[in-house]
């Protein structure tokens, strides 16, 4: 029996080897538990974690409870550890939610979650938020197992549009075949990686990679699941199945990397090359930008306003007018080569249509031009254009009705920028660059008579001091040169940027660019008449997405002198293209949607003609509320209440104004937790009813929410030394020399290795110290220099 075992499992792998081509490099899923943490286990901390073995390390696990929601996560401050190793090595981490669980497989919260869309919500709101608040990679859903189809898709499918708009992973443990509830996992499209639960023996293997081939789930996304949590796994088998995954998968997964029972090396040795970097996945450059349409249909049942084609949710839609032609385009923010357009249509479709591209939203070039098409969802890929706007152009509709999208999705890259050198950054930390393609420093770049040891070379661009500079911070910076910096963006929102700068001469420009994206446009530095004098210039981002940011000033033109940047969030009106409802409408075409969605000058809500008539917003979750601003028409109120409701039955005034003027009133009260803000209109001015052009609800402008993010460079005395680190040579061989500056009392000077280890260790006193290090014995490569608060990177070779 054996004999004709392995000659069975010989022809399985000699027909892998014809139908699939092995790949050139591996991924490697390692599943690391949240229970290790300081146990007995081989591996119970992430700085234990061999990071070179895995392109993606899976955070196990974090439970949702049946409404969708997720409380914290064990070991918040372990999962932190592990994605700022795992990130320095290039390794992507994710959070692996769900689990088997003492309820699997019938009653596991996912099976309730399937079956509520305000669950479903819940949850995809709780994984966007965890892997916003744990700079994470992705989620990996481990459902065991789904029990219908519909379960999977309805959950699936909404959390891979969630992950995938942000522009991360999702991928899934599944079973390893049908007879364990695998064809439950009906549609796995949307998978970045499917890891496939294969514990069982050689056969078991075997079949697991036919069913998932048979499946249609291409090579390179296929994981083949390796087991290490029981001894009784043993080498022979761990190293057989490596070699199936090398000829008939893209990698394997490994449950798990804190026990690894058996020789783990034996499985890397087999397998082969680790593919550093993982698995990419587009970002979806529309996903929440501004939208601009040629009209609106006009309807009294629904919000058809052009926001909702880049708000994430099928479930809503943009309408136009029952016309042709008519259009609707996105502000990607910062121009990019556009590749793919994907338009999901409602019934009323565009038979005929064109995709163009605009770097002004006035002259339009088009890219493509659609004729006869049939279908509801258009993915057009292959497209060749470059540009900041985005347009559909509907010139044939499919129905007598208008043309209606739920979603239009836009892909590409930023165009190469015109300047050299590669962004290193550390993460967690405040990082400036300070390059110049390759060159020495410019003439300011503290190269004075009390600094001697050579040319300023083009790393760390902070706190450089200069005489001719007065002492000020970063110096002059030349054209084509950038400061780099990390910037942690609190909460999602619009911000305002300022930069404090001196300059030389009057018209000099640079731009601010967050992860590749020019946000500003060329700002034009004042001519402040000499290096003393600042002046301050300010510029608006797009929305902004929470989370780590890398933000680059790139110098269009030298020279002028930098000397702080901040971010200031900007009032938000979270009322914007909210669930509307109000006591009544005058007649069609005034309905209560239109004093929401954001047109104060065109579109407006009027009431029938009486008195007490109200009109409320639903905020969708509990908001801290502080301001509303109300933009009448002439028919407004002179008597009425501003009141907060958290049920929708029970409301509270939190402003009662009994001499209304009209025009603008913007009206401040004590912050209170609310979901519905509603206006109680008690007296009209006029015969008519009341009238509102826009109605605008704003959260505490004190709260965490509304607090700016700064990033501050300069010294909070200017006549200060700032804090700084001097090292030569760079790169560096046997010996190396660190200078140090601005040092108030005693402080620790730190060398660390990429992987966190403590190299040298020194205590540095006085204004200025030099400490020289012999580093002959160090491994080559990049070591990070640390004194208090400030970076230095060195390459020793």
């Amino acid at each position: 029996m054996q004999k004709i075992k392995w000659i069975f499992l010989l022809a399985l792998v000699m027909l892998s080897r014809v139908s699939f081509g092995q790949l050139s490099c591996y991924n490697i899923v390692g599943y690391y538990p949240s229970w290790v943490a300081g146990g007995n286990y081989y591996i119970n901390a992430p700085s234990k974690i061999d990071y070179s073995k895995y392109t993606h390390i899976c955070y196990a696990f974090a439970i949702p409870g049946t409404d969708g929601k997720i409380g914290s996560v064990d070991g918040g401050s372990t999962l932190t550890d592990l994605v700022t190793r795992a990130h320095a090595n290039n390794v992507k981490v994710l959070l692996s939610i769900g689990g088997w669980l003492d309820s699997s497989p019938n009653n596991t919260p996912f099976e309730t979650i399937a079956n509520s869309t305000t669950s479903i919500t819940n949850l995809t709101t709780a994984c966007g938020n965890l892997v916003t608040q744990y700079n994470l990679d992705g989620i990996d859903l481990d459902w065991e197992y789904p029990t219908t189809k519909t379960k999977w898709n309805n959950l699936a499918t909404a959390l891979g549009t969630k992950l995938h708009g942000m522009g991360k992973l999702f991928t899934a443990a599944v079973s390893e075949s049908a007879s364990n509830n695998g064809d439950h996992y009906d549609d796995v499209t949307m998978l970045d990686l499917v890891n496939i639960m294969c514990y069982g023996d050689d056969n078991l293997a075997s079949s697991s990679i036919s069913y998932w081939t048979s499946r249609g789930v291409p090579q390179s996304k296929r994981m083949l699941g390796v087991p290490f949590y029981s001894a009784d796994n043993t080498t022979a088998e761990h190293v057989w199945k490596s070699n199936l995954a090398k000829t008939t998968a893209g990698g394997i997964m490994i449950w798990d990397i804190a026990s690894e029972y058996g020789d783990i090396n034996s499985i890397y040795n087999t397998l082969g090359a680790v593919c550093k970097g993982g698995t990419p996945v587009p970002q979806n450059l529309a996903s929440g930008k501004p939208v601009t349409a040629s009209s609106l249909e006009a309807t009294t049942t629904t919000s058809v306003v052009a926001s909702n084609v880049t708000d994430g949710n099928y479930s809503t839609r943009w309408s136009s007018a029952f016309a042709d032609p008519q259009w609707v385009y996105v502000d990607l923010g910062a121009t990019y080569d556009i590749n793919e357009v994907k338009i999901t249509w409602e019934a009323a479709y565009a038979t005929a249509y064109q995709i163009q591209v605009s770097t002004d939203a006035a002259t339009w070039t088009t890219v493509k031009s659609v004729t006869g098409n049939t279908t509801l969802t258009n993915d057009n890929t292959g497209l060749t254009g470059s540009g900041r706007y985005v347009r559909i152009y509907g010139t044939a509709r499919a129905t007598a009705y208008g043309y209606s999208i739920y979603e239009l999705e836009v892909y590409g890259a930023a165009p190469q920028t015109p300047y050299g050198g590669t962004a290193w950054p550390i993460p967690g930390k405040i990082e400036a660059e300070n390059y110049d393609n390759g060159g020495e420093g410019a003439a300011y770049h503290d190269l004075t008579a009390t600094n001697t040891q050579g040319q300023y070379r083009t790393t760390e661009g902070v706190d450089i001091e200069g005489t001719t500079e007065g002492g000020y911070d970063v110096g002059e910076i030349q054209a084509g040169e950038w400061l780099e910096y990390t910037v942690n963006i609190a909460n999602t929102g619009v911000y305002t940027l300022q930069a404090r700068v001196a300059a030389i001469a009057a018209g000099k420009t640079f731009h601010i660019e967050i992860d590749g994206q020019n946000i500003s446009g060329a700002i034009t530095v004042p001519n402040t008449g000499a290096w003393q004098t600042f002046a301050t210039v300010s510029a608006t981002t797009p929305a902004l997405t929470a989370g780590t940011k890398v933000m680059r000033v790139v110098m269009d033109a030298a020279s002028f002198n930098f000397n702080w940047f901040s971010f200031t969030p900007v009032a938000q009106n979270i009322a914007l293209n909210k669930t509307i409802t109000a006591s009544s409408v005058e007649t069609a075409g005034f309905e209560a949607y239109k004093a929401f969605d954001g047109d104060a000058t065109t579109t407006r809500w009027s009431s029938a003609y009486t008195d007490n008539e109200w009109i409320e917003v639903d905020l969708g979750t509990a908001q801290n509320i502080s301001r509303v601003v109300l933009k009448w028409e002439v028919a407004y109120a002179t008597s009425y209440r501003i009141e907060t409701s958290t049920d929708n039955t029970t409301w509270t005034a939190q402003k009662t104004v009994t001499a209304g003027v009209g025009g603008t009133e913007d009206l401040s009260f004590p912050a209170v937790s609310a979901r519905y803000v509603r206006m109680y209109s008690v007296k009209r001015a006029t015969v008519y009813g009341v009238s509102l052009w826009e109605f605008e609800v704003y959260a505490d402008a004190t709260s965490a929410a509304r607090k700016a993010t700064t990033i501050a460079l300069s010294p909070s005395k200017e006549n200060e030394t700032p804090l700084s680190i001097g090292v030569w040579p760079n790169p560096a061989t046997n010996f190396l020399t660190v200078q140090t500056k601005g040092v108030k009392a005693k402080s620790v000077l730190k060398v660390y290795s990429l992987t966190g280890q403590v190299i040298y260790n020194s205590i540095v006193t006085g204004p200025a110290t030099q400490v020289q290090i012999d580093i002959s014995k160090w491994t080559k490569g990049i070591y990070i220099i640390s004194l208090d608060n400030v970076r230095k990177k060195v390459v020793v070779e």
